[in-house]
């Protein structure tokens, strides 16, 4: 039997490759994000507190990202506490007219939507 000799980084080189490959053929058993993967049906059933609890933990890490990458002083979402009101509203809207997508599909709409809009323009609806 022929035994393969590696050096330390190339065992280490290899190994990393072999993470990599496993990892990018991994199949996810769930699409499920980091905050849950509501169904636009499956959001309908959720409660008002339940619904802005997962709105505010959606919205507001991706909000204050935009805001950094925007490099702007204003962050449109997070800096109404209220915010989530119109926010759910909106999700509500989209799963009504959309339900076999995702209530992160609505969510995202409306906060595109939102950082687009002039600061004034949502309180008016």
């Amino acid at each position: 039997m022929t035994r393969l000799v590696m050096s330390g980084s190339t065992y280490r080189s290899a190994l990393r490759l072999g993470w990599v490959v496993i990892a990018l053929s991994a199949q996810p058993s769930h699409g499920a994000s980091l905050f849950g993967d509501h169904t636009c049906t499956s959001w309908q059933s959720l409660g008002y507190t339940e619904k802005r609890t997962w709105t505010n933990a959606f919205l507001a890490p991706l909000s204050l990202t935009l805001k950094g990458l925007q490099k702007s002083k204003e962050d449109k979402y997070n800096d109404d506490p209220k915010a989530y009101e119109v926010a759910i509203i909106g999700i509500d809207a989209f799963c009504m007219n959309h339900p076999e997508m995702n209530a992160g599909d609505g969510a995202g709409r409306y906060l595109k939507k939102l950082i687009e809009m002039p600061v004034n323009t949502l309180q008016k609806q």
